[in-house]
C-alpha cells in the first residue's frame, strides 16, 4: 500500500493529529483514518495511504464529467481512488467511495504517460471525490501541465480554501456537484455540517478556471417547487455569473436510497424552466432528451451545439454565434 506524508494536518493531544483538509476537520487518534477512509494517522502524524493507487482509470467523452463547454467533443483520460468526505445517501459509486477496495499503483508519471494516449486532453480526477487525493493529484496535476495537457477535477467542492488555492493554477476545469443551498441540506443528505462549496466555487470563478456545476434532483430531500430550483439559479447567476453551465440531473434508485423512486421527468423540466430564466445555460441529465440537453446561443436562440447522450453535433467555429457572430461562453 502507498504512502505519502500528508498535507493540511495538525498535531493535537494524546498522539491524535486533526485533517484540516476538508471542512470536516476531523480528529484521528493513532492507528485510525480520518471520515474519508483513506487519511490515517500514523504514529502521530498524517498520511495518505492512497497516493499513487487507483481504483478506475479509463477514456471518457468529456461530457460524462458533465463538461458541456470545455472542449466539446473531446476525450479524457479519467482516474480515481478509494475515498470521500461526504457519504451523499444516493452516491452513485459508493462502492469505491465509501469502501477500501483493491487497487493499483500508477504514480504520477504513468498517468501522465496515458493521459496522452488516445487522443486524450488531458486527465480528469473522478469517480470518488478526488480532494481526499491532494497529495497525489496536485503532484500528477503539475506534471500534466508540464507536458500541455489539461486537467479536470469532478468533486463535491468542500475543501479549505488554502488547499484549493494551492490546486488552482494546475486545474482548467471542476465540474461541482452542488447538493444544496444550506447546511441543513448537506447535514441530513451528506453528513456534513458545516460545507463551504459556496464559497469554494466563487474561489474557483474569481481564479478565471472553468466551471460548471451539477445538482441531483432527489425525492423527499429536495421540494419540488418552482421556489425552491430559483433559489441555486438566482444564487449561481448573483455569484457566479449567469454564463455557468448547470446541470441539473435525474435521481435514480441508489445506495441508501434504493428503495426511492426516480425523480419524475416533469419536474426536471419544471425546474429546467424555472433555472433558464436566470441562467443561459441549463442541462437536463440522465433523461434522453435533445432540446435539454443541446446548447443554444442566449442571444439569438441558434442551436450551437446539438446532443444526445455523448453524441454531438458542433455547429460553430471559433467561439461566436454562427447567425448573431457574438462571442459565446465555450473554452475550446
Amino acid at each position: 500500500m502507498a504512502r505519502a506524508v500528508a498535507a493540511y494536518w495538525e498535531p493535537v493531544e494524546n498522539g491524535k493529529v486533526r485533517c484540516v483538509l476538508c471542512p470536516r476537520q476531523c480528529v484521528i487518534p493513532d492507528g485510525r483514518k480520518g471520515f474519508c477512509l483513506v487519511r490515517k494517522n500514523e504514529g502521530g502524524r498524517l498520511v495518505s495511504t492512497v497516493y499513487g493507487e487507483i481504483t478506475s482509470g479509463g477514456y471518457d467523452p468529456i461530457e460524462k464529467k458533465p463538461l458541456y463547454h470545455f472542449y466539446p467533443g473531446s476525450v479524457v483520460f479519467s482516474i480515481g481512488t478509494n475515498g470521500c468526505n461526504l457519504d451523499c445517501r444516493s452516491c452513485q459509486n459508493w462502492q469505491i467511495a465509501r469502501r477500501e477496495t483493491r487497487r493499483e499503483f500508477f504514480p504520477p508519471r504513468m498517468a501522465v504517460k496515458y493521459a496522452g494516449k488516445y487522443d486524450s486532453i488531458g486527465i480528469a480526477y473522478t469517480y470518488n471525490d478526488p480532494i481526499i487525493w491532494f497529495e497525489y493529484v496536485k503532484d500528477t496535476a503539475s506534471l500534466i501541465k508540464e507536458a500541455g495537457l489539461i486537467n479536470v477535477m469532478v468533486t463535491n467542492g468542500n475543501i479549505n480554501l488554502q488547499a484549493l488555492r494551492e490546486l488552482l493554477p494546475f486545474i482548467d476545469a471542476f465540474n461541482v456537484d452542488l447538493k444544496g443551498m444550506t447546511k441543513k441540506y448537506y447535514a441530513e443528505f451528506s453528513l456534513l455540517n458545516n460545507p463551504n462549496v459556496w464559497q469554494v466555487c466563487e474561489e474557483i470563478k474569481k481564479a478565471g478556471k472553468h466551471l460548471e456545476l451539477t445538482k441531483l434532483v432527489v425525492p423527499k430531500y429536495d421540494d419540488f417547487t418552482p421556489e425552491y430550483f430559483e433559489k441555486f439559479a438566482v444564487w449561481v447567476a448573483k455569484n457566479l455569473g449567469k454564463d455557468t453551465p448547470f446541470h441539473l440531473s435525474r435521481f435514480f434508485p441508489s445506495y441508501k436510497l434504493r428503495s426511492f423512486m426516480p425523480t419524475d421527468v416533469e419536474v426536471l423540466n419544471m425546474a429546467y424552466k424555472v433555472c433558464k430564466d436566470y441562467l443561459y445555460y441549463v442541462y437536463v441529465g440522465n433523461v434522453s432528451d435533445t432540446e435539454r440537453e443541446s446548447t443554444f446561443c442566449p442571444y439569438c436562440g441558434t442551436l450551437l451545439v446539438e446532443r444526445l447522450g455523448y453524441n454531438i453535433d458542433i455547429k460553430f467555429k471559433k467561439n461566436r454565434c454562427p447567425e448573431c457572430d457574438r462571442k459565446i461562453d465555450f473554452v475550446v
